[in-house]
């Protein structure tokens, strides 16, 4: 990691009494529906710590499979967070209900490659049973690459309503969201079915 980006992820790491924030986005997050693409816009990583943990332990509790894509987090911290709200991190993805996938290799290697997955987990989803595919995904590794018409051009590509039953919360760090020009901001909020935020 290059010190540029350790500073980007300190900075968002500062927390802004993150309680409040984290329980009206954990609500709004809770009316994700099948075929959803949804947009959230995060002010803090304590926020989206909160709000990631909470929805994947009720996704699991809903017989769902979660897989979170992270940018700022490392893996221990997305588990250690995951295991404060009981989540059995360990089981549930010795069982394969809960994948981790680090951003930057899922989004930067293949920008399809995370929707390509998602179909893959669908597949296996219908096969066990199981009551679907429930993904938070950080955006920011589109930042850290400096690739910006990619990512508006890919979440363009991808409708409001889905034509695969996955429930997808694509994330941005507010200062991130903020970094964008308002025609970006405009185009990547457009592209999606519901705005979440705080």
């Amino acid at each position: 990691m290059t010190s540029a980006e350790e500073g980007s992820r300190r900075h968002k790491n500062k927390s802004i009494s993150s309680s409040s924030f984290s329980s009206s986005i954990i609500e709004k997050t809770r009316q994700s529906h099948p075929h959803d693409h949804d947009v959230m816009i995060y002010p803090d990583l304590p926020t989206f710590r909160q709000v990631y943990s909470q929805a994947t332990k009720e996704a699991l509790g809903r017989n769902e499979i979660v897989f979170l894509t992270t940018t700022y987090d490392s893996f221990q911290r997305v588990i250690d967070s995951l295991k404060q709200v009981g989540v059995s991190v360990n089981k549930e993805v010795k069982h394969g209900n809960l994948i981790i996938l680090d951003a930057v290799k899922a989004y930067q290697i293949d920008v399809s490659g995370v929707l390509n997955f998602a179909k893959s987990l669908l597949r296996r989803a219908a096969k066990n049973g199981k009551a679907g595919v429930f993904n938070i995904s950080d955006m920011g590794s589109f930042f850290l690459a400096d690739r910006i018409p990619i990512l508006v051009e890919y979440e363009r590509s991808l409708r409001k309503k889905m034509d695969i039953e996955l429930k997808a919360v694509c994330s941005y760090h507010k200062g991130d969201f903020e970094n964008l020009s308002k025609e970006q901001q405009q185009a990547i909020l457009s592209a999606h079915k519901r705005i979440i935020s705080a």
